[in-house]
């Protein structure tokens, strides 16, 4: 079993080194020394059309449209973007957004952008909202309630990794743990 392992390494190395020195190939053809002047050389006199178009050159990132996604805030979504500011980024200190659909959301205020914000809700989940989304600016709360209950699942998360870790102590050994 070791040895088929062993055997598909030395193969997927063998190929990324393959496809490695190749591409170097490639780009070491195509680019043409400085120095020469193709009129005068007789080996570069002929070209090809694959020679004579210029490469695209990316010069923006994978968000070049993201501007025509980006619609200017009304004035209201301004001051709730300024309320939100205002506040400023605190996982710790908890507000409370009333939504225009009726629903609240609780957490502590993670990140800001130009168009949103996001929050946290327990200890591993959180939600981007909208300015757009938001009934009235939202409002710091003490929030004693979820501190205690976001406390209750992190000791949770901690009594069962330390519960698990004699597991694994026992079978890692034995090599189930490694396949």
């Amino acid at each position: 079993m070791r040895q088929r392992h062993l055997i598909l390494t030395i193969l997927v190395c063998a190929l990324f080194a393959a496809t490695l020195s190749a591409q170097e190939q490639v780009s070491q053809e195509n680019v043409a020394p400085a120095s020469v002047n193709p009129a005068q050389d007789p080996v570069y006199s002929t070209t090809t059309a694959f020679q004579v178009q210029p490469q695209p050159v990316r010069t923006r990132g994978p968000y070049f449209y993201s501007s025509a996604r980006r619609h200017p805030l009304t004035p209201r979504e301004v001051s709730m973007r300024e309320a939100v500011e205002s506040l400023g980024i605190d996982k710790h200190r908890f507000v409370r957004c009333e939504l225009k659909d009726g629903s609240h959301v609780i957490g502590g205020i993670t990140a800001t952008n130009f168009a949103g914000f996001a929050i946290t809700q327990g200890i591993m989940n959180g939600r981007h909202l909208h300015y757009s989304e938001l009934k009235q600016p939202p409002e710091p709360i003490p929030a004693v309630g979820e501190h205690f209950i976001n406390g209750l699942k992190w000791t949770g998360v901690v009594a069962v990794c330390v519960a698990l870790s004699p597991l694994v102590v026992l079978l890692y050994p034995l090599g189930i743990m490694t396949d």
